[in-house]
C-alpha cells in the first residue's frame, strides 16, 4: 500500500496537546507520522593550564551536568511522544537529535532525507538558531519541501485554496513541481507575481505558461499579476494571501545567498519569520 512519510520536527518542550493535534490532523489516506525531537547540546568549555601543547585539558563538571541533562530530557519526551502514538494507533516511529547547534542541520537533514514532507514545529522558533538549522537543514542538503505554520498534514497536502507565489526562478519551479500533488487536488490555485516583467524570460504574461501547465493537470487556475508599490515582497505576498483567502503559501526560498536574506533582510526571511499562514518553501 502507498503510504507517505510526514516528518514532524519538534523539541523537548512540545506539549502532549501539540502532538495530538499533529495525530488527528491525519488524512484518511495512509500516512507514517514520524516525530523527531531534536536538542542542543551546551557549547563545549575548555580551559587548560600551561602551555599549549602541554598544559591539560579541563572540562569543567557543570557542563557534563548540563550535557547529561539536555540530553536525558530529548529521550524522555521522544519516550512519552511515541506511548502517545502508540496508544492512538497512528502508525509511526520517534527519533531523537542531541547535537551541537551547527550539527543540528546535518541529523535533521539525514533523517528528512526519507520522508515525503517535513512539518517544522513553530515551537523550535523559541530558540531561533535551532529553528533555522532544521529549515536549512531541509532546504539545503535534501529535496523534500519544508512546510511551516501548518497544524497538520491534512491541512497541507489537502489545502483548498493555495497560492503559488512565482518568480520565474529555480527555487521556485522546485517548490511547483513538489508541491504539484497539492495542487492537483486544490478547489482553486492562484499565481501570484509581484512586479511582473514583461521583458523578461516568460514574455509579455508572467505565470500563464506555469497556469497553462497546471491546467494541463486538472487544476482550477488564476493567475493574479500585483506591483509591490515599492513595499517589500514578502508582505505583499502576505498581503495578497488575506485577500485572497489562501491557505498554503507555496514559494521557493533563498533565490539569494542566505547570508544577504539573514543581514539585509529578503522575501524567505519575512516568510520564514512569519507566523500567520501556513508556507510550503523548496529550494
Amino acid at each position: 500500500m502507498d503510504r507517505l512519510t510526514a516528518l514532524i520536527v519538534v523539541d523537548a518542550a512540545c506539549p502532549d496537546d501539540r502532538i495530538r493535534e499533529y495525530m488527528t490532523n491525519l488524512p484518511d489516506e495512509g500516512v507514517h507520522l514520524s516525530i523527531m525531537v531534536v536538542g542542543v547540546a551546551p557549547p563545549l568549555p575548555m580551559w587548560a593550564y600551561g602551555s599549549a601543547p602541554y598544559g591539560p585539558i579541563i572540562f569543567p563538571d557543570s557542563w557534563h551536568d548540563s550535557y547529561r541533562e539536555g540530553g536525558t530530557e530529548v529521550t524522555d519526551r521522544a519516550d512519552a511522544i511515541e506511548k502517545l502514538l502508540q496508544s492512538a494507533d497512528v502508525p509511526g516511529d520517534v527519533t531523537t537529535a542531541y547535537c551541537e547547534a551547527q550539527a543540528l542541520d546535518e541529523r535533521v537533514a539525514a533523517r528528512a532525507g526519507m520522508a515525503d514532507l517535513v512539518l517544522i514545529d513553530a515551537g523550535l522558533t523559541e530558540t531561533d538558531f535551532t529553528f533555522q538549522q532544521a529549515v536549512d537543514g531541509v532546504l539545503f542538503k535534501t529535496p523534500v519541501a519544508a512546510v511551516l505554520n501548518a497544524k497538520g498534514v491534512d491541512q497541507v497536502i489537502h489545502a483548498k485554496h493555495p497560492m503559488l507565489s512565482w518568480d520565474g526562478s529555480l527555487p521556485a519551479l522546485r517548490a511547483l513541481h513538489r508541491a504539484l500533488p497539492i495542487l492537483r487536488q486544490a478547489a482553486a490555485v492562484t499565481i501570484l507575481v509581484i512586479d511582473p516583467d514583461p521583458h523578461g524570460p516568460e514574455g509579455e504574461n508572467p505565470g500563464s505558461d506555469v497556469a497553462t501547465w497546471l491546467t494541463r493537470h486538472g487544476c482550477n487556475v488564476n493567475v493574479q499579476q500585483s506591483p509591490s508599490g515599492g513595499n517589500d515582497v514578502g508582505q505583499c505576498i502576505l498581503g495578497r494571501a488575506s485577500e485572497l483567502g489562501a491557505d498554503l503559501i507555496i514559494m521557493g526560498a533563498y533565490v539569494h545567498s542566505r547570508a544577504r536574506q539573514r543581514i539585509l533582510g529578503g522575501t524567505t526571511q519575512i516568510m520564514v519569520t512569519q507566523k500567520d499562514y501556513p508556507t510550503l518553501l523548496a529550494h
